[in-house]
């Protein structure tokens, strides 16, 4: 199975010749799915999600979708705190607890944006008890499977490092659960910065990927760019893509074989 990862579009800050050098590397080799973990858009405007949708689709490959805090709306605030997916679900997807299963390898996501938090940046995010639970149901039916799991905020400290620090209401209890669970991979973005990290626990490793953004002039500290995942009998390869003269070119790579 080949899975490409993107994150962090934010379309409203796209150019088209890099949305083109994208489209063109992701189609030279077919893949199965895409897995966007967030930030389709800047402002969470409808323009901005059409935009993210033509993309998505003009890829001709089945996706897999979580939103991020740039997906609320920003500037209509009655919307935000009333429906604040609507126009994700309009032009992205409907689920919010998305589920996506093939032959040994089964997928979860969880929505970890919040229209409204305890703190003053309401761009960080949260885990809650009923999202964990949702996990906890949906991989222990899965057991033996390889368990993929896609949410916005990263709610690890990447070995990485970076100066865009995140938090993440209930990053810990979610850190424990996904030990517990056995997951496998755990794919993230929203800071802007790709990365590699092992965790291990009673012999059982999570590698948590995080992603570049794919598309977006916001950049921090790193080049555009997108993860490439291969999963064949039990080992996961990953490929870390950064964008270079008009290139995407892999720069970092990593091989594991999940233990069940």
């Amino acid at each position: 199975m080949r899975i490409i990862h993107l994150s962090d579009l934010h379309f409203g800050t796209v150019t088209d010749a890099l949305q083109r050098d994208l489209i063109a590397h992701i189609r030279q080799e077919p893949a199965d799915l895409v897995i966007v973990s967030g930030d389709f858009t800047q402002t969470g405007s409808a323009e901005e999600f059409k935009k993210a949708h033509e993309f998505l689709t003009s890829l001709d490959i089945p996706y897999f979708c979580v939103p991020g805090n740039h997906d609320i709306p920003r500037y209509k605030w009655w919307h935000r705190i009333t429906d604040p997916y609507r126009v994700y679900k309009k032009y992205i997807a409907q689920s919010l607890f998305p589920m996506w299963e093939k032959e040994n390898v089964c997928i979860a996501g969880i929505n970890t944006a919040r229209p409204i938090l305890p703190h003053w940046n309401w761009a960080n995010g949260a885990v809650s008890m009923t999202q964990l639970y949702y996990l906890e149901n949906y991989f222990w039916a899965h057991t033996g499977k390889v368990k993929i799991c896609v949410m916005h905020h990263p709610i690890h400290i990447s070995e990485n490092s970076h100066s865009f620090k995140t938090v993440v209401f209930g990053s810990g209890r979610a850190m424990q659960a996904i030990k517990d669970m056995k997951v496998d991979l755990v794919l993230t973005g929203h800071v802007h910065h790709a990365s590699i990290t092992q965790v291990e626990e009673d012999g059982h490793k999570t590698i948590f990927l995080s992603a570049s953004t794919a598309l977006s002039t916001r950049l921090r500290m790193q080049k555009n760019g997108y993860n490439i995942i291969n999963i064949h009998d039990g080992v996961i390869n990953i490929d870390i893509c950064a964008y270079e003269n008009g290139v995407f070119k892999c720069i970092k790579s990593l091989s594991q074989v999940t233990q069940k």
